[in-house]
């Protein structure tokens, strides 16, 4: 029995393919090309494909106890200078709607959806959302698309949590909440460990199935805005 890992060559899905692997757990990683995941193990099995494909995707499933979703933004960079979203993109909606049909079928039960905070009912005008919007709009666009079509799925064979993140960034685990609503700024942020303990914790057991949550770290001040 496998944890199915899309996007494992990212930066979270790499930390999501290494802490599964810490907990003795087989990972089946797809990846879009083979050096992007510098990582051999005897019970990590790596595909090569392209998430849109339909047979790249019935290729991951079999022997699976739940799939990570890690597609659409890039790993690193706050400007136009270091990130190209010049062209639209669609591997976050067509892989999603190929995961939704094709898990029940391989007894699948559980998707964790990495989307990103200002995505989908997240995009409440903030500052920090008009920033990442104008900086990344086709790719959130994308995660848009992604949350409708698993918001209109509702309640089927499939258990889906999505999680929304700010910023994420290299350090330990961290103190941070969980949040159906928030406000964020541009100090919010969440580490790649944090990120992706909770997304293998909600695959193999969901506590928060058919809910949208963003992960945070306290924002600068106070504390926690609700």
């Amino acid at each position: 029995m496998s944890l199915v890992v899309l996007g494992a060559t990212g930066r979270t899905g790499q930390e999501v393919v290494a802490q599964a692997l810490d907990r003795g757990l087989a990972v089946t990683a797809l990846v879009r090309r083979r050096e992007g995941l510098p990582v051999e193990h005897g019970r990590l099995r790596v595909v090569v494909g392209d998430a849109r494909d339909p047979a790249v995707i019935e290729d991951l499933l079999p022997g699976a106890v739940g799939v990570v979703s890690s597609l659409g933004i890039p790993a690193a960079g706050r400007s136009r200078a270091e990130i190209d979203d010049s062209q639209r993109v669609d591997v976050c909606r067509v892989s999603t709607e190929l995961l939704l049909a094709a898990m029940p079928r391989h007894g699948v039960p559980h998707l964790v959806a990495m989307s990103t905070h200002g995505a989908g009912g997240s995009n409440d005008g903030s500052p920090y959302v008009r920033w990442l919007r104008d900086l990344v709009g086709h790719r959130v666009e994308d995660k848009d698309r992604m949350e409708e079509l698993l918001a209109a799925y509702g309640d089927g064979e499939v258990r889906w949590t999505v999680l929304r993140n700010p910023a994420i960034y290299d350090g330990p685990r961290r103190p941070h909440g969980v949040h159906e609503r928030i406000e964020l700024d541009r100090s919010s942020r969440i580490t790649y460990a944090d990120l992706a303990a909770f997304a293998i914790d909600e695959a193999l057991t969901p506590e928060h199935s058919g809910r949208f949550l963003t992960l945070t770290e306290p924002l600068r001040g106070d504390g926690f805005a609700s």
